[in-house]
C-alpha cells in the first residue's frame, strides 16, 4: 500500500478513537513500518494508541516513540500509585494472591514474581498499565517451569491449538520447540493473527517462551 494511503488510514484510525489525543501523535510511514512520535497525557494513551495502529489493514509494524507527558491532573505519587497498583492485583481474580511484587520507581511500575501462565502475566500488566500516575511499567513476571515437558508432544498441542483457531492460517505457520522456548515462523495476514499465534503458543503448559518471527504479508 501506499505509504501517504496509509497514514491516512492510520490518523483516521487514530482520530475516532475516543481514548487517544491524536492532536499529540505525529505519524510517519514508511514500507508499512508505522513510527508514532510526539506526546501522550499517559502511560496507557501511549500504549493504546500502538495497539489501535496495529489493527489498521496494511500496517506491517510500529515503532512506538511516544513520550508520556503526564497531565497535571492525571500525576500520583510513588505510595499512592504502588497501593492502587496492589489493589487491582488483588481485586483480579485470574491472579494468584502474593504472586506479584509491586516496586514503584518515579512514577515506574515494575512487576516481579511467578506466575503458571502467561495469560495471568499479561493481565497483571494490563491491570496497572492504566492507572492514575504510571508513566511506564516494566513486566518482570516470570512463568513457573511445567515438570514434565516433551518437546514433540508440545510441537503437536500448538499446532493443535492453531487449528481450533479460526483467525489463524495454520497450514502456513511453522512450529519448533528449543529447549522450553517455542520458534514460530512463516507468513500471516494481520498484526490480530501474529498475536493469536503468539497467545496460543504460549498457552500451551510448560512453555516458557516464544520467539516470534511470523512476518505479515
Amino acid at each position: 500500500m501506499d505509504n501517504n494511503k496509509l497514514k491516512d488510514y492510520v490518523q483516521n484510525k487514530l482520530l475516532l478513537d475516543i481514548w487517544v489525543d491524536e492532536k499529540g501523535v505525529i505519524v510517519n510511514v514508511e514500507d508499512g513500518i508505522v513510527t508514532l512520535s510526539g506526546t501522550v497525557s499517559s502511560y496507557f494513551g501511549k500504549i493504546h494508541a500502538a495497539d489501535v495502529v496495529k489493527k489498521v489493514w496494511g500496517v506491517k509494524g510500529v515503532v512506538n516513540e511516544l513520550r508520556v507527558n503526564l497531565s497535571t491532573h492525571l500525576k500520583r505519587n510513588d505510595q499512592t500509585i504502588a497501593q492502587a497498583a496492589v489493589t487491582a492485583l488483588e481485586w483480579d481474580i485470574a491472579i494468584p494472591t502474593d504472586t506479584i511484587k509491586v516496586v514503584v520507581e518515579d512514577a515506574i511500575v515494575t512487576l516481579s514474581g511467578e506466575v503458571a501462565f502467561n495469560t495471568q502475566r499479561t493481565r497483571a500488566y494490563n491491570d496497572v498499565r492504566s492507572l492514575y500516575g504510571v508513566e511506564n511499567v516494566i513486566n518482570a513476571i516470570t512463568l513457573k517451569p511445567s515438570p514434565t515437558f516433551d518437546v514433540q508432544d508440545v510441537e503437536k498441542q500448538i499446532e493443535r491449538e492453531f487449528q481450533r483457531n479460526a483467525a489463524l492460517h495454520a497450514h502456513k505457520i511453522k512450529v519448533r520447540v528449543e529447549g522450553k522456548k517455542v520458534c514460530l515462523s512463516g507468513p500471516v495476514s494481520s498484526w490480530f493473527e501474529y498475536k493469536e499465534a503468539n497467545d496460543a503458543a504460549f498457552a500451551v503448559p510448560g512453555v516458557q517462551d516464544v520467539q516470534n518471527d511470523l512476518e505479515m504479508i
